[in-house]
């Protein structure tokens, strides 16, 4: 065995001394400059804000820099409305009752839930990519986007057909309810916005597979016409949708274990 030396060197990168924030201004107190006197968000006052707008209004205002107008607040209020409570059947909703029923720390359930959220499929992951599919393809033809998808992406024998990040289909079919919220959010987003494309490109997809929406690609769309790019789409999810598994968590936190389904023996399937 050889050994041989290594040149250490140094990067000679020099590190602020300070934490620079684009969002908030924090103007230390006179007797102590750990603490804040004043507070801005994208140089509107904090207190003012608390005076004059509401939840929605600071919050987009702290990943967008501007406050909503009259219609984006609507779009993303019945978002927000939407997602906050994703049922019992999401896996954010299952992990946080899992956590909940297993006497974990009520801390913790919110963190196991939001944990639980972001797969790439039917999570915030999918919500993410399907943003970056849109924003790819909104110049073009939807019809034609739709066409090249579908010789691309076949339909498996087992399983959902995923066309495209946030559409194909979901167990198989296609959720009326989730339709109707589409519908609503539709008739609140602008007419030539990126949902009003995902519209389009939907209507190109074969109906008798049931194959159109997936939860992401309405709430990527959405999102997209509410000028939150896809980096902060992924966590925008997270966040609208995290209430409901919360409350899921709590409901089953004192309950006795057999209050949640546990498969059958013959249920399980081991492979070597």
């Amino acid at each position: 065995m050889t050994s041989r030396k290594v040149k250490i060197e140094s990067r000679n990168e020099q590190f602020t001394s300070k934490i620079k924030s684009e969002i908030t201004l924090e103007v230390p107190a006179d007797d102590n400059e750990f603490l804040s006197k004043e507070m801005r968000t994208h140089g509107y006052d904090v207190l003012e804000l608390m005076e004059r707008c509401d939840h929605l209004d600071s919050l987009y205002l702290t990943f967008t820099g501007e406050l909503p107008n009259k219609a984006q607040k609507k779009l993303l209020n019945s978002l927000a409305i939407f997602l906050m409570n994703l049922g019992p059947r999401h896996a954010s909703s299952r992990a946080a009752a899992n956590a909940g029923i297993g006497r974990t720390d009520v801390n913790h359930i919110l963190p196991i839930g939001i944990m639980a959220m972001g797969g790439a499929y039917g999570g915030s992951k999918e919500v993410e990519m399907a943003m970056r599919f849109i924003k790819k393809h909104y110049a073009n033809d939807a019809a034609n986007v739709a066409t090249q998808q579908l010789a691309q992406v076949k339909d498996p024998s087992i399983g959902d057909w995923l066309v495209a990040p946030g559409f194909g289909t979901d167990y198989r079919g296609q959720s009326p309810f989730l339709l109707a919220a589409k519908s609503k959010l539709l008739a609140l987003a602008p007419q030539s916005g990126y949902l009003a494309w995902c519209q389009d490109f939907t209507q190109a997809l074969p109906e008798k597979e049931h194959c159109g929406w997936r939860l992401a690609g309405l709430v990527a769309g959405t999102l997209l016409d509410l000028n939150i790019p896809p980096r902060a789409g992924a966590g925008l999810f997270q966040l609208l949708a995290s209430p409901g598994a919360l409350a899921h968590g709590l409901q089953f936190a004192n309950k006795p274990l057999t209050d949640i389904p546990f498969l059958k023996d013959e249920d399980y399937e081991i492979t070597s």
